[in-house]
């Protein structure tokens, strides 16, 4: 009879087990990340080559990390390298799925910005959590707010002198706001890759995902998920 039980269980296994789709929660920024989106598209097309679904759970910056490191997410949808060394329960997957061109906005078109010193002399606005742009701008006169919103709403209002945050975030989040006035600084003051984090108990899964993202980046398949989720969030 222990025999039967068993041979039993082995085989629902065999013919059930073998189909489980794992499923995996990650933290994303939000609300309105647009840079998160997609790599979010391009997350989801890589675990599912692996028989995988993922979902996000969309938080403020500062706390979808925190939730992340902790182990109440699996990890984090993408962030800047080098974010494992002060988040210790967070690896880092060594394929980049994204990168942000980081951006100064202003009200004042044509203002000259080449360093992020010369950003010491300007009251400044920033998402929380946006961690190039608070190293960047650490102990200067920093006005940070929550969401992207908040932050452009400050500086079309008059409450700082200009804003730091990605290209596609200023850009997107000035039209959907119907801001004319808010001229992105060129060039780029600084140009980052992003990466996926997950949680240490996960770390099983890096191999196997690293192996496919390099098919993917050979393929081509990053850039053109890339390109065309750019191109529809321009078009809405």
């Amino acid at each position: 009879m222990k025999f039967l039980y068993f041979f039993t269980a082995s085989l629902y296994f065999v013919f059930c087990g073998s189909s489980y789709a794992e499923s995996l929660v990650f933290a994303k920024s939000g609300p309105l990340d647009y840079s998160a989106d997609i790599s979010e598209t391009i997350l989801k097309e890589a675990y599912g080559r692996l028989n995988i679904h993922i979902s996000t759970e969309v938080l403020p910056s500062e706390r979808a990390l925190l939730n992340a490191n902790s182990g109440l997410l699996d990890g984090d949808i993408h962030r800047i390298i080098g974010l494992e060394n002060l988040y210790l329960n967070l690896i880092r997957v060594p394929v980049p799925i994204n990168a942000i061109e980081g951006m100064v906005f202003s009200k004042t078109k044509g203002l000259k910005i080449d360093s992020w010193d010369d950003l010491k002399y300007f009251s400044i606005g920033l998402r929380i959590g946006a961690k190039f742009a608070e190293a960047g701008t650490q102990g200067m006169n920093v006005s940070p707010a929550p969401t992207n919103d908040l932050v452009f709403k400050m500086l079309d209002r008059g409450r700082t002198e200009v804003v730091v945050s990605t290209r596609i975030e200023g850009l997107l989040t000035s039209k959907k706001l119907g801001l004319a006035n808010i001229y992105p600084i060129e060039p780029a003051i600084v140009n980052l890759k992003l990466y996926h984090y997950v949680r240490k108990k996960n770390k099983a899964l890096i191999p196997e995902l690293t192996r496919i993202l390099k098919i993917m980046e050979k393929e081509g398949r990053i850039l053109e998920i890339k390109k065309t989720a750019i191109v529809e969030l321009l078009r809405q």
